[in-house]
């Protein structure tokens, strides 16, 4: 468990060194090159305002990555902990598979500078009406500031020469420019997989353990020697929460590096040789598992 520790600080480190040296590459004001072209080309009445949509954009991303840093070290702390955790580290690696999921989802290779624009417009007026809904359950005193966000975004987005989409009801559901539509939700499990370096299926497998969904929960159930049951930690859990950590981090490292023209390759090699140590110490640790049941039980045991 110590080991997998261990990688986890290196890859942490690894990582705010590379994100730290984006501003070597060859974006422009965090924006690619495209992208810049195309805010400084737009009419006069809507460069500030979208200047502002990429300036969003960094800072939620920020403040991600100060986030999925600070559930890395959470993870790390709860794999040298007695009794090691089982299913807080599917939960923790969860947040840390999402925030990856969705900076990338912002960041995506090949988009247009009219398509960037209206998903990083969306999630901003997701995230305000997300805390416009928050703040009317925690009471009145919170909604003049969660109106003021919301208000601030709409304004940012209509001065950006885009609509607002409504639903069938009347509300708000999607950012719009021209033909170009990015809906305020986004499905992650399906985003999860196109994205190859992420574990198949692990969103969904930590949602349910997240959840705690029975027959997940249930998957780490023993009996002991009075037949009463209890959690076990299962290597091989342990092993899929760190390889999706380093998943993710994978993700990050190209997704950001392509779009700041930044060379990716010599963090993606480091995080990568992290990820071949990793499986190859699980390997060892089912054999021993094996050897040693073998010793107890025989042939038979295995």
């Amino acid at each position: 468990m110590d080991e997998g520790a261990r990688t986890l600080r290196h890859a942490c480190t690894s990582l705010e060194t590379f994100v730290g040296s984006l501003t070597e590459g060859a974006s422009v004001g965090g924006m690619s090159l495209a992208d810049a072209g195309w805010v400084s080309s737009s009419h006069h009445r809507h460069r500030t305002a979208r200047s502002r949509l990429w300036a969003w954009a960094g800072w939620s991303t920020q403040l991600t990555l100060a986030n999925i840093l600070d559930h890395v070290q959470a993870i790390q702390r709860t794999l040298v902990g007695e009794p090691v955790a089982i299913w807080s580290l599917v939960s923790l690696s969860r947040v840390v598979q999402e925030g990856a999921i969705r900076v990338c989802h912002l960041y995506a290779s090949g988009l247009s500078p009219e398509q960037r624009a209206v998903r990083i417009a969306a999630a901003w007026l997701n995230g305000a009406r997300q805390h416009r809904t928050a703040a009317g359950e925690v009471g009145a005193q919170a909604i003049p500031e969660a109106d003021r966000i919301w208000q601030y975004a709409e304004q940012t987005v209509q001065r950006a020469g885009m609509s607002i989409g409504l639903d069938g009801r009347g509300r708000p559901k999607s950012a719009v420019l021209g033909s170009v539509e990015a809906p305020f939700t986004v499905n992650l499990t399906n985003i999860t997989a196109q994205r190859p370096t992420h574990l198949p299926a692990w969103y969904r497998i930590s949602s349910a353990a997240s959840h705690s969904t029975v027959w997940m929960v249930a998957q780490a159930f023993a009996s002991d020697e009075d037949g009463q049951p209890v959690m076990r930690a299962d290597p091989e859990i342990v092993t899929a929460a760190v390889l999706a950590v380093l998943g993710a981090f994978e993700d990050l490292v190209q997704t950001l590096g392509d779009y700041h023209g930044k060379d990716p390759q010599p963090a993606l090699l480091t995080i990568r040789r992290r990820t071949v140590a990793v499986l190859d110490r699980q390997r060892k640790w089912r054999r021993q598992a094996e050897d040693d049941a073998r010793l107890l039980y025989g042939d038979s045991g295995i």
